[in-house]
């Protein structure tokens, strides 16, 4: 008896279950079909409830025991992300204010189940140690390496030696790979992409303007090393400029080889380290950004070279194959920390400076990276004191870090009459919101108004105001009483706040104009449209500046139009295009750390939390709504992304 009732409380279960799940499929493609306008009469719609019900109910299978509520966090958030940007064009479907708020319910619960359910499987795939056994070398497959594969699959002779060579010199073999694409770009554009930004600091080092942190005085003071002797030597400011570019591209040649060597060296598999170098150099962004005069470009090296430092300072990876040069004599016989290259003190310290390098330069090459650097202190100081005398080494190097940029940062920039930042550059986003409420015409009340009149004039603010661009804003207060502005700061902010507070609904919007393209998981169309590397040539100035082709007829057009191709390629191929997506990159860069997180040992999560810190303050200081190069740093660590989630942490000693 007692078997047939356990019998029956099962079916019943399952029942429910069922229910449940189809309830969930239905609400799922209510809520797409809402989203993307397809008709409910659509036949198609049907075929996804089912597609969807199994895909719920494989799911719940595959991780059951295994949920976590980092997952539902992660879901909950991005479900809500994705509501809050079609708020408008969904509550516009409706004149009744209940359906309105049905849509929306609807809307978000549908998305909630349908990133559940995915973000779930892809945790359940890490935390499983799926994700490992795919991606990195262990024991069990020791004796079955690469190399031995491809014997048995009868590969020519040839290629077995290139694979054998690489094997044995990725650092190097990297490194000439990404020149070796890099460079028709860089003959194609020479002297090398330039921008009104770029046209500014090479005036600075000219010595034409006065020396300003505007724009980091880190690169401006490289951009003068490479520029002022070649131009001294020959006269030709082409020719300068183009050093600078090549000095450039070598450089983030080094740093993507180090990054590829850091994977290959903490065991991971050898496709996937080829992945990971065409990524770097055959996306045609990747060309652009290359020979572009901007400080995105190196400050995203220095975030994968802060990365890949780590990861040698600290020591981890697959059995057999970790990089460890902490303390190589505090490990036990059973610890999976045995190193592969057996290093030397020499190279240890190498490999701190080259962390100490990093953490400089992610905080000098761009001024928000210093703020996420900052950001990063108490995170650094708790995971370190943690276990002190195993991580006093990185400790001490991340203090040197912080008191050389404070140095620099303050009274090397003041002694050297460095001009810092306009005040009002650092309030894009409170600025461009406060302006949404004066465009509007809303009322603020005699004595709030008298406020706005001391330091702007809103007479052409209508005609100025973009929702997505916060430069004109910005000029009107430069134009007007900036001075003012800042004697009286706590005042306007007063005024800010009790402003937000009257028409919170006009401060959120905005916000949501001039921030969605680094937090809105796809590439939206129409005017909120942006387009990734369409940079291209020498801006207008009156420096002598001009392009140079060095390369002509069908080699020139080839170029060209392989890189067209492959930029419209991102708005047809899935997958391909999410990497031209600054928001569906932050999308995966939250699951990897949520699913770190989850795991026993979190240390490992210091890169990517200092990815995520810097996605924060672009968030907070923006002065435009999607620019792919203010988030390129985050997109140049996508495999450091997917791959140190799936880094088992076998060693309890270290992380």
């Amino acid at each position: 008896m007692s078997d047939e009732l356990k019998m029956s409380n099962t079916s019943k279960t399952s029942n429910n279950l069922m229910i449940i799940f189809l309830l969930q499929a239905f609400i799922s493609i209510w809520a797409i079909e809402s989203l993307v306008n397809v008709g409910a009469q659509n036949i198609v719609g049907l075929v996804l409830v089912a597609a969807l019900y199994l895909l719920y109910k494989k799911e719940n299978d595959i991780s059951k025991g295994y949920n976590r509520k980092m997952s539902f966090v992660i879901s909950a958030f991005f479900s809500f992300l994705y509501t809050f940007y079609n708020c408008n064009e969904l509550r516009s479907q409706y004149d009744n204010r209940l359906f309105q708020v049905i849509v929306l319910l609807v809307v978000f619960t549908g998305l909630l189940f349908l990133f559940y359910h995915a973000v779930n499987a892809v945790f359940t795939w890490y935390l499983l140690g799926r994700a490992h056994e795919v991606v990195f070398i262990c024991k069990e497959c020791s004796n079955t390496s690469d190399e031995a594969m491809s014997e048995q699959k009868g590969y020519k002779s040839i290629i077995l030696v290139l694979k054998h060579i690489f094997t044995k010199r990725v650092f190097l073999c990297s490194f000439i790979i990404c020149l070796i694409f890099w460079f028709p770009g860089y003959l194609y554009e020479y002297p090398g992409i330039i921008t009104p930004d770029s046209i500014n600091q090479i005036e600075q080092t000219l010595g034409l303007v006065p020396l300003s942190n505007h724009h980091p005085i880190a690169h401006t003071l490289l951009i003068g090393l490479c520029l002022r002797p070649v131009y001294a030597v020959t006269g030709n400011i082409n020719t300068a400029i183009g050093f600078y570019t090549l000095v450039q591209m070598i450089l983030m040649a080094l740093i993507v080889a180090y990054s590829i060597n850091t994977l290959r060296l903490i065991g991971l598999r050898l496709r996937w380290v080829y992945l990971a170098l065409l990524f770097y150099t055959i996306i045609p962004f990747q060309w652009v950004y290359m020979v572009t005069m901007w400080k995105d470009v190196l400050f995203a090296g220095f975030v994968m070279l802060f990365a890949a430092s780590f990861i040698r300072v600290v020591g981890i990876g697959a059995p057999g194959y970790s990089v460890n040069v902490i303390n190589p004599s505090d490990r036990d016989s059973n610890s999976a920390f045995t190193g592969c290259n057996g290093e030397s003190s020499e190279v240890q310290g190498c490999t701190f400076i080259i962390h100490f390098i990093a953490c400089v330069g992610t905080a000098l090459y761009r001024n928000n990276g210093l703020y996420a650097f900052f950001l990063m202190i108490p995170f650094m100081c708790i995971w370190g004191f943690k276990a002190l005398k195993r991580r006093k080494n990185v400790l001490i190097t991340w203090a040197l870090a912080l008191m050389t940029i404070i140095v620099i940062r303050f009274p090397v920039m003041s002694v050297c009459s460095v001009v810092q930042p306009d005040f009002v550059e650092s309030l894009s986003i409170p600025i461009q919101l406060f302006c949404r409420v004066l465009v509007e015409d809303k009322d603020l009340g005699a004595d709030d108004t008298q406020m706005v009149d001391k330091i702007i004039d809103t007479t052409y603010i209508h005609e100025l105001y973009a929702y997505d661009f916060a430069d004109n804003m910005k000029e009107l207060f430069k134009a007007g009483h900036p001075d003012y502005l800042q004697e009286h700061i706590w005042e306007y902010a007063g005024l800010w706040i009790r402003t937000g507070l009257k028409y919170p609904g006009l401060y959120i919007d905005e916000y949501k104009n001039m921030t969605y393209g680094y937090w809105y998981p796809d590439n939206p169309k129409g005017e909120n449209y942006y387009v990734v590397a369409e940079n291209d040539g020498v801006c207008d100035n009156a420096l002598g500046i001009q392009r140079r082709w060095l390369i002509y007829g069908l080699p020139a057009n080839l170029w060209l139009k392989t890189r067209e191709i492959g930029i419209k390629l991102a708005d047809m191929i899935p997958g391909y295009g999410m990497l031209y997506c600054m928001g569906s990159t932050f999308f995966i860069l939250c699951i990897a750390i949520g699913i770190i997180l989850s795991k026993e040992k979190r240390g490992i999560v210091m890169p990517l939390l200092l990815v995520f810190l810097g996605v924060c303050t672009v968030l907070i200081a923006t002065p435009v709504a999607a620019d792919f190069r203010y988030t390129y740093f985050m997109t140049m660590m996508i495999p450091f992304i997917i791959t140190l989630p799936a880094v088992d942490i076998i060693s309890s000693r270290k992380l």
